[in-house]
């Protein structure tokens, strides 16, 4: 009788357990196949497949936390300014936070840590490119103290170091001229890196690479990550701004023309509330013909620029305020063309 009531626990337990990796493994199989029609550009068939986590897993934060990175990953990569959105995206985050900590409360596991942390950082990512960087810090520290939480119960969910990788490496990176003791520049690199061995974060974690080997000058590492990219999303944005800008600083105009050709033809069909994708694509389009010498087709870019002054919103440039720059370069683009005259 003892025996048969050990092993009815023991069985119980082990159906349970086998319950739960099955959820988990069926909430993976979505996040993997939505992830996928984001970085290919299907922004909205994303945000429609994320819904079925709830379907899974209704008292989770995994659904609403994934539309809502979804949301903001269409919305830096095509330069979007849409107040509706941007509401929509709020309200999300704020209901994932809210569904994680309940979550959590009851069931504190890893994984729930780590999408408490994940909604957390998105909003944070999201206020920072909107320049709101108090909201950026305290949503930063309370991000990076649940990921850590995460990694403290099981050091293998790789998919954290995306979080505490880029906010080690940016935090030394800012604070640094002020702090120079505290540098984990090296060591936030290293944890992005580590995200390859992640489930969902992948391309996430090579994309925030780029951004950190641009200011780092580490080119040839973003052409050469750049190959995969491009290989598995030949018709998607997903790291062109940051190769193309990469190309930029390393004076390789022709392939720098072709690429930003490129970016334009990829923006043509999609209707996007803002002109900044635009803007930014024939700035570096006629930077790359005014240095190749082709004055006039650079000159008919920049012109287009003009009309935008004083209604661009100039913080959702990648890397540089191209409206500022553009009227400095229209003037040598005009100079160079009177020579020729």
């Amino acid at each position: 009788m003892w025996l048969l009531i050990v092993g009815f626990v023991c069985g119980g337990n082990a159906l349970a357990y086998e319950s739960i990796k099955s959820v988990d493994e069926r909430k993976n199989e979505v996040i993997i196949t939505g992830l996928d029609l984001l970085y290919a550009d299907k922004y909205r068939e994303a945000i429609e497949h994320f819904k079925k986590l709830d379907e899974i897993d209704p008292d989770s934060s995994e659904g609403i936390f994934m539309q809502a990175f979804a949301m903001e990953s269409y919305m830096d990569r095509y330069r979007v300014r849409d107040p509706e959105l941007e509401e929509k995206l709020s309200i999300a985050l704020k209901r994932a936070i809210e569904k994680a900590e309940k979550v959590t409360g009851i069931d504190p596991t890893a994984r729930n840590h780590m999408f408490w942390g994940g909604a957390y950082g998105v909003r944070g990512i999201r206020q920072g490119k909107l320049g709101n960087w108090w909201n950026t810090f305290v949503d930063s520290i309370n991000s990076i103290r649940y990921m850590k939480k995460a990694v403290t119960i099981d050091p293998e969910l790789y998919d954290c170091y995306y979080g505490i990788g880029s906010y080690n490496y940016w935090v030394s990176e800012k604070l640094g001229k002020y702090l120079p003791f505290f540098d984990r520049r090296k060591e936030g690199i290293e944890q992005l890196k580590s995200t390859e061995k992640g489930i969902f974060a992948r391309i996430s974690g090579k994309l925030a690479l780029f951004r950190i080997y641009i200011t780092e000058k580490r080119y040839d590492e973003i052409f050469e990550s750049a190959k995969e990219i491009f290989r598995e999303y030949p018709d998607s944005l997903v790291g062109r701004w940051q190769y193309g800008l990469a190309l930029i600083r390393t004076k390789q105009w022709k392939k720098a023309i072709k690429h930003y050709q490129g970016i334009l033809e990829l923006l043509e069909p999609v209707k996007i509330k803002g002109p900044e994708a635009s803007i930014e694509a024939w700035y570096y389009l006629g930077l790359s013909y005014y240095s190749v010498g082709e004055y006039q087709k650079a000159k008919e870019l920049l012109v287009k620029i003009l009309p935008y002054e004083g209604e661009v919103n100039e913080i959702l440039f990648f890397h540089e305020n191209c409206m500022k720059k553009n009227r400095k370069l229209l003037k040598k683009v005009n100079k160079a063309l009177d020579r020729n005259l």
